[in-house]
């Protein structure tokens, strides 16, 4: 049996396992996938890409103790994507480029376990994908959800002054699992790293109560919200003293906690806008106001892009270039970036 014999058959008999969602007419198995759409519904679409040593660690023997994660992460992170829209996750399509030494039984049939078990959790059918040879993992997922004819999507662009700025759970603790993977808090946070939580439900309660924008938090807090403040053409006040901090994180050094909050990424929690007079769903997820949404800095020496980003407060004080408190110095707020390093 050669490995993509191998590989089909793994994933065919835990495929076989998960009943395939209704109105999917032909998943894998064929040239391409086959979905009926419900009448009146949209189909909401992205693209995730995880690449050895850029997403996940290079060293071979995390990638062997990580398989399970690897694959559930990778569905996570789609399906995250598709929550921040409003939408519910439908079904999936995976492409695997494979190094030969992880083209065996075990960790194969690890990473399809953690995969299907996203699945089962999000309610989405994996429908097809490919599979090739590379020196390095590297795993592409594409996402597909839907959103019902009377639900509106919620983009980045509608950010309105007057609006509340909301984040959902607590930020931080997958970047300082990532940094600190062996010491008592990095350990006790690392599911939040390797098994992160889209919050679907949130986010299409938001979509129906007239959330006015909304991102997912992958590239960091104000990394992400930045890119809210530049399509909405706005400018936001986020107050520090409010960022939602977990019981381990709150035992870090201020400052190393506020970095974590503010650039880490990875938490895959939403962030989202909503009108001062609409209040925000209550349910199992913890949902906390964090600031405002302000008018564009509007000075004539003023950068467009300085002006369109977060301005930062911390117990009502500016946090500025020449007054930095709580940091002793600016820190580097750019968050993940995908080119550089």
């Amino acid at each position: 049996m050669n490995e993509f014999e191998l590989i089909e058959r793994i994933f065919s008999q835990m495929q076989a396992a998960h009943a395939p969602l209704i109105g999917i007419e032909k998943g894998i198995g064929d040239d391409a996938a086959v979905i009926a759409l419900p009448a009146g519904s949209r189909l909401v679409s992205c693209i995730d890409t995880l690449v050895q040593g850029r997403h996940f660690h290079a060293d071979w023997q995390h990638i062997d103790e990580l398989a399970f994660a690897i694959g559930y992460k990778a569905v996570a992170v789609n399906v995250s994507d598709i929550a921040a829209m409003g939408a519910t996750p439908h079904s999936i399509l995976l492409a695997l480029a494979l190094p030969e030494r992880l083209a065996n039984e075990q960790w194969l049939t690890e990473f399809a376990k953690g995969l299907f078990h996203a699945c089962h959790l999000f309610k989405v059918t994996l429908i097809g994908g490919d599979t090739t040879r590379s020196e390095r993992l590297v795993l592409s997922v594409s996402a597909q959800g839907l959103l019902a004819a009377d639900t509106p999507a919620v983009y980045r662009s509608g950010a309105q002054v007057g609006d509340k700025v909301y984040v959902s759970g607590s930020l931080g603790d997958a970047s300082y699992a990532l940094q600190h993977p062996d010491s008592a808090q990095g350990v006790e946070l690392a599911h939040r790293l390797h098994m992160p939580t889209p919050r679907i439900a949130l986010g299409a309660a938001l979509a129906k109560i007239g959330a006015t924008a909304m991102i997912d938090i992958s590239d960091g807090l104000y990394q992400d919200l930045g890119h809210i403040c530049q399509q909405s053409s706005v400018s936001m006040r986020l107050n520090l003293e409010q960022l939602p901090t977990s019981k381990p994180l709150a035992s870090v050094d201020l400052y190393e906690r506020l970095l974590c909050q503010l650039a880490g990424g990875d938490d895959y929690e939403l962030a989202f806008t909503l009108p001062a007079h609409i209040e925000p769903p209550t349910g199992n997820t913890l949902v906390t106001c964090i600031g405002e949404v302000t008018a564009m800095t509007n000075h004539k020496d003023t950068d467009t892009s300085t002006a369109l980003r977060p301005e930062l407060f911390y117990q009502g004080t500016p946090v500025t270039p020449t007054h930095p408190a709580p940091f002793s110095t600016w820190p580097t707020l750019t968050g993940y970036q995908h080119f550089t390093g």
